[in-house]
């Protein structure tokens, strides 16, 4: 994209000269149609386009120039033009952003004190072709009158303004549909398994280059500019939400990491504590157990025999079965504290609140929520001023008399 249009037009010059008066001659004539070679034999005003780049007459296949002089000295010369030239470009709001195109027409070698330059009384300025182009509409035409002052005097000046709306359609279709689909692709990573760690950075990675890539032809074509685009805003964005997924990957494997030797950390504190536990009940038990033997030892030889239902059984079984008995209650006791104090049990209870998988749960709904907030935000703002600037166009656009 330059800055400058090119336009094809059709340009009218209409000026009285005395000296081509015919009508004393003769009253059957009412006008005469000469051909293109005759302008250049005639008094001209010498009128131009001071700010173009290029003009040229279209040949197609002669020079395309109308000449005819009316009975009283009046001559008519049309022009038919490619005219190219400069624009006032603003692209903040690209690519929803207002081009004001100008043409200025003054005499080159006349100052106003030998021709004075003014606009036809109806309609001066009209399109005869449609105003929607296939990446413009046009939205304003203005045209008005100006003096210039020069060394060599003061000179008219006939500027006509066109203010053309960029149909952004295209880059909603190449730019913006392409970059939300790379950013929605970089949420799914919240989604996969912390485990498939390689799998969420490809994708975040891929989603980032695929963003660049797209900027990238679409910047190419632009003017190199100081200021802020409304692109700019947009790919900012994108990018920043894109980059946040990458960080946010890195801060769940920290997190992880940090809980899991966390973890370790209390299980084995844990379960030196219930080792000491359990020392001091067995040491306890074993107290009791001692006290009971001395004090009480018939009523619990009588207590085992109550028990174990054998009428043949001597002495010596009987003490026998005695030791073994109390063996049993000392396992089964183990056992129990063991099983009470979680010893044998892997116990995995997890009262951290900042886990892996509840970030991962938290980003599933604040990513694209935020993203699409920040968006209905973005294009609210800049469709705005798009708006106002059409207001604007229309506001200065002279309607036809």
């Amino acid at each position: 994209m330059s800055a400058s249009f090119t336009l094809d037009l059709l340009f009218s010059q209409i000026w009285h000269d005395p000296r081509l008066r015919f009508d004393h001659i003769t009253n059957c004539l009412q006008n005469l149609t000469l051909g293109y070679s005759m302008v250049e034999k005639l008094w001209t005003p010498n009128v131009c386009f001071v700010n173009s780049k290029k003009t040229e007459i279209h040949s197609s296949p002669t020079p395309n120039i109308f000449l005819m002089i009316y009975p009283n000295g009046t001559v008519w010369v049309n022009y038919r033009l490619q005219v190219q030239s400069p624009c006032m470009v603003d692209l903040v709001l690209f690519p929803m952003d207002i081009m004001n195109c100008e043409l200025i027409i003054e005499s080159y070698a006349y100052n106003a004190a030998k021709v004075k330059l003014n606009w036809r009384e109806w309609q001066p300025v009209f399109s005869i072709a449609k105003s929607k182009l296939s990446d413009f509409t046009l939205y304003g035409l203005q045209w008005t009158k100006n003096s210039f002052e020069y060394a060599a005097g003061q000179w008219d000046q006939l500027t006509v303004s066109l203010t053309f709306s960029r149909a952004y359609g295209f880059y909603i279709l190449q730019m913006y549909i392409p970059t939300y689909s790379s950013v929605f692709l970089s949420f799914v990573s919240f989604w996969i398994d912390l485990k498939a760690l390689p799998a969420r950075i490809t994708l975040g990675v891929s989603s980032l280059m695929a963003l660049t890539f797209q900027y990238g032809n679409v910047a190419k074509n632009l003017p190199r500019v100081g200021y802020v685009k409304s692109i700019d805003v947009y790919m900012v964005l994108t990018t920043a939400f894109i980059f946040l997924t990458m960080i946010e990957v890195a801060f769940v494997c920290y997190l992880d990491s940090e809980n899991n030797l966390r973890r370790k950390e209390r299980q084995a504190e844990k379960k030196k504590e219930r080792v000491a536990a359990l020392q001091r009940k067995k040491d306890k038990k074993k107290n009791n157990y001692g006290a009971t033997t001395l004090t009480n030892a018939n009523a619990a030889e009588s207590d085992l025999r109550s028990n174990y239902d054998e009428p043949f059984s001597n002495g010596t079984s009987s003490s026998h079965k005695i030791s073994i008995s109390r063996q049993a209650n000392n396992m089964f006791e183990s056992l129990h504290a063991l099983a009470q104090f979680g010893l044998l049990a892997d116990d995995d209870d997890e009262n951290t609140k900042w886990t892996a998988q509840n970030v991962d749960k938290f980003c599933r709904k604040a990513f694209p929520i935020s993203f699409c907030l920040l968006n209905l935000i973005y294009w609210c703002y800049y469709l705005y001023q798009n708006y106002q600037a059409k207001l604007e166009a229309l506001a200065q656009m002279t309607p036809p008399s």
